[in-house]
């Protein structure tokens, strides 16, 4: 893929989980609070709940890609989109709340545009550099282990403020 291609593929990317993670926020309660729905859309306002709201829809949109684009540094970017859109969310918003001692809705919502589309300009980034086999071999495990965490921590939520409701 042309570096024009993937700065197109990675946008799209990145519009993708900005619509369906914003949309996704109200899916549970439009589900009548399914359990099914709960497991890949927030059940509360924790911070864990709304990482949520990049982690799905970014593997969707990457995962449904990987048929096609698989090789390179496919990988790498996949997992550097997930791990970066999903941890500046919970880094973002307590450093911020840490500070002013309060959370701000508008600046919530800003943290959660501005967190995907980082991970999206890295993965961008990282599609386009050397190749590097090992790097890929290693985002896979990263890949499989964010889901591992994705699942189990919202089946058995540990007892941590990042699944606490503010």
């Amino acid at each position: 893929m042309t570096k024009k291609a993937s700065a197109i593929f990675f946008a799209v990317g990145a519009l993708f989980t900005l619509i369906l993670g914003t949309v996704g926020h109200f899916f549970y309660e439009w589900s009548g609070e399914n359990r099914i729905a709960g497991i890949f859309f927030p059940v509360n306002e924790s911070v864990w709940e709304h990482m949520k709201l990049t982690l799905l829809p970014t593997g969707i949109y990457l995962g449904a890609a990987a048929i096609k684009l698989r090789g390179g540094n496919y990988a790498l970017s996949s997992f550097l989109a997930l791990f970066i859109g999903a941890a500046l969310i919970p880094l973002l918003f307590y450093s911020y709340t840490g500070i002013i001692g309060r959370s701000i809705l508008a600046v919530d919502i800003a943290i959660f545009f501005f967190s995907v589309l980082a991970g999206y300009a890295v993965a961008f980034l990282a599609y386009n550099s050397v190749h590097r086999p090992i790097l890929n071999e290693l985002a896979v495990i990263g890949i499989i282990a964010i889901a591992v965490c994705f699942f189990t921590f919202t089946a058995f939520p540990p007892d941590f403020i990042l699944f606490e409701e503010p």
